[in-house]
């Protein structure tokens, strides 16, 4: 039987009816209630209906931005961007409203088990997966499995620290999205020329202004790549990837971080773990967390 995959966001949920194996049949998205976790499951039992209409399901996996206990029970110790979500046993809450067999996944650790399951990493025994959006996570698969640490928290690295024009600072707040639109906002306010709008400013903005050959819109965008790529130097040096895939908004712009990044790895990782280790984007975009999500419940339904 075909699973329900869900991909639970602070501003959006989106749900996709997939295969056993990771084909996407159908997919919604509405914006995420923040009337609390039981408002929350109404919705994907909503967007059930709208997916996968009567058919019956084998399960429901869910990718969520939080902190959970073990698999045992996955309930949500804390999700700071969605309101009232501190110790809640959302698993037990959404088989309750959808009548199937729950499993929950850290959104990070579930985009790297898609890109492993069906996107950029098929094929490969080990990956390290890098989300960077609003903030930066990721997470590794060694030897075919997750690698979720003592918290099923492994994959923090914007936490990272690196140094930065004031100094150290994390790598999410020198390289994620709010970051490069923060530096942008800073160098024009100093008077530096730009083509780009104060008012209208985003990273989504720096970027495409970079592509127009704005001067200080391209400064901004090397900057962030070479903090992303000292930060990649670390994963690799760490873990010693096959494969390195970068996902999220900002990581998927690849036209122009790919290079810079992989520069910059290879000059701060360990060389042999850096030689020849493709560092890619992602093939699979947003749908990296659902797949990794239907992956997470057809895992743990089977064992």
């Amino acid at each position: 039987m075909n699973l329900l995959a869900v991909d639970i966001g602070g501003t959006k949920i989106a749900a996709a009816l997939v295969t056993p194996q990771g084909a996407i049949l159908a997919k919604a998205r509405q914006p995420t209630s923040q009337a609390g976790p039981a408002a929350v499951a109404a919705q994907v039992a909503a967007l059930r209906a709208e997916v996968a209409g009567s058919e019956p399901l084998a399960a429901v996996g869910a990718a969520v931005p939080a902190a959970l206990d073990d698999p045992a029970t996955d309930r949500v110790r804390w999700a700071p961007n969605l309101a009232g979500w501190r110790d809640v046993p959302f698993r037990e809450l959404l088989a309750e409203q959808l009548g199937l067999p729950a499993f929950l996944e850290f959104d990070g650790h579930a985009a790297a088990l898609g890109e492993w399951w069906a996107g950029a990493g098929r094929g490969y025994r080990s990956l390290a997966s890098v989300i960077i959006g609003t903030g930066i996570g990721g997470g590794c698969v060694v030897e075919g499995r997750l690698w979720p640490g003592r918290d099923r928290l492994a994959g923090a690295v914007g936490w990272f620290p690196l140094a930065g024009p004031d100094g150290l600072a994390h790598w999410e707040d020198l390289a994620a999205g709010p970051a490069i639109a923060r530096r942008a906002r800073a160098l024009i306010r100093a008077g530096e020329p730009s083509t780009l709008d104060l008012e209208m400013l985003s990273a989504r903005a720096v970027f495409a202004a970079a592509r127009e050959g704005d001067a200080l819109a391209h400064r901004v965008v090397d900057e962030a790549a070479r903090y992303t790529g000292m930060g990649v130097a670390m994963i690799i040096s760490l873990t010693n990837p096959e494969i390195v895939v970068l996902g999220g908004s900002v990581g998927q712009q690849g036209d122009l971080l790919l290079e810079p990044v992989r520069e910059e790895a290879r000059r701060w990782a360990q060389p042999i773990s850096a030689e020849g280790v493709p560092i890619v984007s992602s093939t699979l975009g947003e749908e990296a967390s659902l797949l990794g999500a239907a992956y997470t419940a057809l895992v743990r339904l089977s064992s």
